[in-house]
């Protein structure tokens, strides 16, 4: 006898499978209808962050599936309480269904904590809920004699509940904006922590996670560095039930290196540490940054800018990804690196291997997991009002707790915006020269770009340049060829539909060849819908 009705059962496959998909993916808004029926609130096709609005509106079906799981959940309970016989598919149903009403009751109210601009801190709040997690879990996963097909630890799942829950704070309050890129940027870096498999993840990837490091791509400004701290905070951290703690504190897990701003004997030394009497100055011992007492195994070392590193300092880092080993400097000591390594570059690196810059075996070991971020130009082209969430967003963090000076230095800013630098201004310095604009708008209620003919030039003449020395060499196909000639245009141009008038052809046809067909790496997302 089944525990469930077929109508039922479906329903349960269905919330299963909800609780290991992409948060950041469409699909999730899909599962959402078909678990809900005519209950389904309409929402977007994928998640949109707007700094204005609330959780509550941003997922309107978030408690009805609460609901349905709970009851599913307790349905399936009651008839394995009475020794009803459950296949080995029912019972993985069941144990995903309990994990799911496990997160929902114990870790996802975190979403609404006051957030500060340096993130929230749960972590006592979820150690304090433990011991009734540790009842809800007995209660459904410690059911008499029952063998389940995959074995589970309370405390593993406690940690790694408590991970998707950081995991989703900061992808979705670190990557702002309600576009098409930047849904594929938050669910690309949840696949950088998670993997497409969750079920694989939790089988056992957690584990190991950490040895693969993660190259983030785009222009300068794009917010490299909070996809980096999203990344370092989201990382599965160990709960130890005896001691009531997480084995380490999240929020000092983030160890940030920026490499153009140091000589290469410094950085030898920030990184790997030295020993004292090594150089003239070293009086002391000195941990580097993957030292074990500086990084550690829940810790992770960004490097910015990894495209200026010298390459005597790239064959030792290659060292650490292919041996997890390294030494200080002027020590023989061979030691181990046990976190994990973000690095991130605004460079080209193909063009830099080919150059002799910048090693090709340092670079697949790097590149396995790559996440690019978009130009703030190409997010304001998809959808030109995401300005003011951006503006509200950066406003938000300079007035912290100022409501109505934030709604006003958002319209002073839009409306400067608008009037002197026009709607297709190409923010040559993205979110950062963005923030530089705000802050100079609230200050002196006036902003002065860099040259904007200056930076053209420039940037066309390098274009120009890279796009002759590909024809000339042969390296494109035709596709590539079109492609790189229509973003040859669409930068001398400034915007999608003065190269369209200038090409002859729809904008639309200018966009795709520019950002692509709406596909990334696995992260599909359509635009039904918008």
């Amino acid at each position: 006898m089944a525990i469930l009705s077929q109508p039922a059962l479906r329903q349960a496959e269905t919330l299963s499978r909800f609780g290991y998909t992409n948060p950041f993916l469409s699909d999730r808004i899909e599962l959402e209808r078909q678990v809900l029926g005519r209950r389904y609130v309409d929402a977007s096709s994928w998640v949109q962050y707007r700094p204005e609005l609330s959780i509550d509106s941003m997922f309107p079906n978030a408690v009805a599936l609460r609901q349905r799981a709970e009851e599913l959940l307790e349905q399936m309970r009651a008839k394995l309480v009475a020794g009803c016989g459950a296949s080995e598919h029912e019972l993985c149903v069941y144990q995903d269904l309990a994990m799911y009403v496990l997160y929902a009751r114990y870790m996802s109210q975190v979403s609404n904590l006051p957030v500060t601009r340096f993130g929230y801190r749960p972590q006592k709040q979820i150690q304090d809920s433990y011991d009734e997690y540790s009842k809800c879990f007995q209660r459904y996963l410690a059911i008499g004699e029952q063998r389940w097909p995959q074995p589970l630890d309370a405390d593993t799942v406690f940690a790694g509940l408590f991970q998707i829950e950081r995991a989703f704070f900061h992808v979705f309050r670190y990557i702002i904006g309600s576009t098409l890129e930047a849904a594929r940027l938050r669910a690309a870096i949840w696949q950088s922590i998670f993997t497409h498999d969750m079920r694989r993840y939790s089988r056992g990837l957690y584990r190991v996670m950490g040895g693969i490091p993660t190259l983030i791509t785009g222009p300068s400004g794009t917010g490299k560095e909070l996809v980096a701290r999203a990344i370092a905070y989201s990382q599965f951290i160990e709960f130890d039930a005896k001691a009531r703690r997480f084995v380490a504190d999240y929020t000092s897990c983030f160890h940030g290196l920026n490499l153009s701003a140091l000589p290469a004997e410094l950085i030898e030394s920030e990184l790997f540490g030295h020993v004292k009497g090594s150089f003239t100055g070293a009086s002391r011992d000195h941990a580097g940054f993957l030292d074990d007492n500086v990084c550690g195994r829940w810790g992770a070392v960004f490097l910015d800018e990894i495209g200026e590193l010298d390459t005597r300092i790239q064959v030792k880092l290659l060292r650490v990804l292919q041996e997890r080993e390294f030494q200080r400097v002027g020590d023989a000591t061979i030691r181990q690196f046990t976190g994990k390594l973000v690095a991130a570059t605004n460079r080209d690196l193909a063009r830099e291997m080919e150059n002799g810059n910048f090693r090709e075996d340092f670079y697949y070991r790097l590149c396995a997991d790559r996440i690019a971020t978009p130009s703030l130009r190409s997010q304001l082209q998809s959808n030109a009002d995401e300005l003011i969430s951006f503006v509200r967003f950066i406003a938000r963090q300079l007035l912290e707790g100022m409501e109505d000076e934030v709604e006003r230095l958002t319209a002073d800013s839009v409306a400067w915006i608008h009037q002197h630098l026009g709607h297709d201004y190409a923010w040559p310095g993205n979110i950062r020269e963005l923030e530089q604009c705000v802050r100079s708008v609230m200050i002196r209620g006036t902003y002065s770009p860099p040259s904007r003919t200056d930076h053209g030039e420039s940037q066309g003449k390098t274009s120009i340049h890279r796009f002759l020395g590909d024809v000339e060499s042969g390296r494109l196909n035709s596709e590539e060829l079109i492609d790189a000639y229509y973003k040859l245009v669409f930068t001398k141009s400034g915007s999608f539909r003065e190269a369209a008038r200038r090409l002859g052809v729809d904008w639309r046809t200018v966009q795709r060849h520019v950002i692509g067909d709406g596909s990334h790496g696995g992260t599909e997302i359509t635009e039904k819908g918008q």
